[in-house]
């Protein structure tokens, strides 16, 4: 196990703020600081750079176009030209906030663009459940009851909906991106990138959809820099615009919340293959878990680590494990509120002693001949953790290769 091989991600972001005394309740939950208050988000990206994380999040995760340009129309544009022009701008300040808390002399630091799920955007929030409206989601119900369900029906109707579907995720996902790049000859910011991350992604065929998106964002980016590549190797400039990116899940009660047409939850097997596929789009460079109770953590990564061991014998190389649980505690959707469960982690060191113990477990595993089940680990923070949880990640992790 080498310590390079182990990269520390930051933690929560809107509980931080919170914690910190700000208001989280809007329907940006309290993004609209990059706005009002740009210096407090970049205080705590600095904070998590100070507590020893290597990549930082952008304070994007609910943000869209869309939904900037609907909070500005309320506060200082006029015209919704202006206010598609400062969204974009906000979208790409988020990445310059980020960019300027890094040690610009340390390699191992990086930016992550995050994105989340189109539930993300809703309210109540359906992360966890993935109950999408249509054209989004199926309009579909358990038989003779009035529970929505996540799946489409195993009809031809059902799948051309499902098709749908995938087809507005995927626009929903490529116009946040495409945001971040300017018109004209402009790379400063896309260059400044490390990873996208795409977090808390409820459902099977919004991972379909993202995948779809990285690989058109692959193609748009390639005609729009129009890179010699012979020549661009040569000059260690190849493909510098192709951003490797992750999909997490949330599992929630130590199940996915995608349901299978018999309303049972999709096993960690098939949620790899639609991660994974070769067929299904842009392949992602990492996989795993967020927002999940850590106390659920042993059990999934094991399922991942034994599920991935057949498809990497088939793969050039194998994606990174990313996991950043939360804190420990329960989230209600309608109320916005936690609570402690009695079994949860006394503190932030506990929190990291239990993290950290999956992450020996993930490293550690190999095969007969000593490869590496997974190319590398990115371990961090999710809701309801904070600086201490990963300075004591940090420490932990330090301490194991003393």
């Amino acid at each position: 196990m080498g310590r390079e091989r182990i990269r520390i991600l930051d933690g929560g972001m809107g509980t931080t703020l919170e914690s910190s005394g700000h208001s989280v309740s809007s329907d940006l939950w309290g993004s609209e600081l990059l706005h009002t208050h740009p210096e407090v988000i970049q205080g705590i990206h600095r904070g998590y750079v100070e507590a020893g994380a290597d990549l930082v999040e952008s304070c994007t995760y609910q943000l869209t176009p869309s939904n900037l340009s609907s909070y500005l129309a309320s506060t200082t544009c006029n015209t919704s030209e202006e206010c598609d022009r400062q969204s974009k701008e906000l979208l790409r300040t988020s990445v310059n906030l980020v960019s300027s808390s890094l040690d610009s002399t340390n390699a191992s630091q990086g930016v992550v663009f995050s994105c989340g799920p189109y539930g993300s955007t809703l309210k109540p929030g359906a992360e966890y459940s993935g109950i999408y409206p249509p054209p989004f989601g199926p309009n579909s119900t358990i038989p003779g009851e009035k529970v929505k369900v996540n799946y489409f029906p195993l009809t031809e109707e059902g799948r051309a909906l499902e098709e749908e579907a995938i087809n507005h995720l995927t626009q929903f996902h490529l116009d946040r991106l495409l945001s971040l790049i300017p018109s004209g000859d402009g790379q400063e910011v896309w260059r400044k990138i490390e990873w996208i991350g795409f977090e808390t992604i409820p459902l099977l065929y919004e991972i379909k959809a993202i995948r779809r998106c990285m690989a058109e964002l692959n193609r748009i980016l390639r005609e729009k820099y129009e890179i010699d590549q012979q020549k661009a190797g040569e000059e260690g400039e190849d493909r510098w615009y192709i951003k490797k990116f992750w999909i997490s899940s949330p599992f929630p009660d130590a199940r996915h919340p995608q349901l299978s047409s018999n309303n049972q939850p999709i096993t960690v097997e098939s949620l790899l293959q639609t991660l994974l596929d070769p067929e299904e789009g842009a392949i992602p460079h990492g996989v795993g878990i967020n927002c999940t109770n850590p106390s659920y953590l042993p059990a999934l990564t094991d399922q991942f680590t034994q599920a991935i061991k057949p498809k990497i014998r088939k793969m050039d190389s194998p994606p990174r494990f990313v996991l950043y649980p939360d804190g420990g505690q329960v989230y209600d959707v309608n109320t916005r509120t936690w609570s402690n469960p009695p079994d949860g982690p006394a503190n932030a060191v506990d929190w990291a002693k239990g993290v950290l113990t999956v992450v020996k477990e993930l490293e550690e595993d190999r095969d007969d001949e000593g490869r590496y089940t997974w190319d590398g680990v990115i371990v961090g923070g999710c809701c309801k953790t904070s600086f201490g949880e990963i300075r004591a990640l940090k420490r932990g992790l330090d301490g194991l290769y003393v």
